[in-house]
């Protein structure tokens, strides 16, 4: 699980450093009304990469305590994978309505 979340952790700070410049098919958030507008783009990117790699390193740092606390981590860390995406997805599509 580990290895998994490194991997997410990675492409979550690709994104922020190098964010999409316009909406496409492949990189970058594609849920919702992120392509309503270039605007909307932009900040559903910005907003996905900072919520993104805040779950991962909790994820992470907690995935890390419970190996050392000898727990098997790997139910409680997905659970909290799955909540954690569905929270940001409806917190980022929560933003784009308000207007801009």
């Amino acid at each position: 699980m580990n290895i998994i979340l490194i991997i997410l952790f990675v492409f979550a700070i690709l994104i922020k450093i190098f964010p999409p410049k316009k909406p496409n098919f492949y990189y970058g958030y594609q849920l919702g009304s992120a392509k309503k507008s270039p605007e909307h783009w932009k900040l559903a990117n910005q907003n996905a990469a900072n919520y993104l790699i805040l779950l991962y390193s909790f994820l992470l740092l907690l995935s890390a305590i419970l190996h050392y606390l000898q727990y098997d981590a790997g139910l409680i860390v997905l659970s909290i994978l799955i909540i954690g995406q569905i929270f940001i997805y409806y917190s980022i599509e929560r933003k784009l309505k308000t207007p801009l």
